[in-house]
C-alpha cells in the first residue's frame, strides 16, 4: 500500500462538533481523520525497531487512567462525503425554535 496516496481513515463524534447557526443548542458532528504515515518495508534499521517496540505499548496493552478527569466516547464509521451535511438542518432544529410560534412573519426594516 502506498501511503502517501491512502485516503485518511475517518471516524465522526455525533453531536459533538459546531454549535449550528441560529440554534446553538443543536451541534453538529465532529469528523477526526487521521493519516498515518507508515515506513515501507525495510526503511528502518533493525536497531530502530527495536527502540520502538520498547517504546511503544503492546497492541492491546490497556491504558490506565482516572475515569474522573476524561470523558470516554465511541467513535463511529464516517464517509468525508457526508460532511457539512448535519447540525439544525438535520437533527429536527425548527422543532426547537420558539420564535415562529405565531406563524412567523417576515421582518421589515423601517425608513425614515
Amino acid at each position: 500500500m502506498n501511503t502517501k496516496e491512502a485516503l485518511p481513515f475517518v471516524k465522526v463524534l455525533s453531536d459533538e462538533g459546531m454549535p449550528s447557526k441560529g440554534n446553538p443548542f443543536v451541534r453538529g458532528n465532529l469528523y477526526i481523520m487521521f493519516r498515518v504515515k507508515f515506513p515501507e518495508d525495510g526503511e528502518l534499521p533493525e536497531n530502530v525497531l527495536k527502540e520502538l517496540k520498547k517504546l511503544l505499548p503492546e497492541p492491546d496493552e490497556p491504558e490506565e487512567y482516572d475515569p474522573m478527569e476524561v470523558e470516554e466516547v465511541h467513535l463511529n464509521p464516517a464517509d468525508l462525503r457526508s460532511f457539512g451535511k448535519g447540525g439544525a438542518n438535520q437533527s429536527g432544529a425548527m422543532a426547537h425554535d420558539s420564535d415562529d410560534e405565531d406563524g412567523g412573519r417576515p421582518v421589515q426594516c423601517q425608513q425614515s
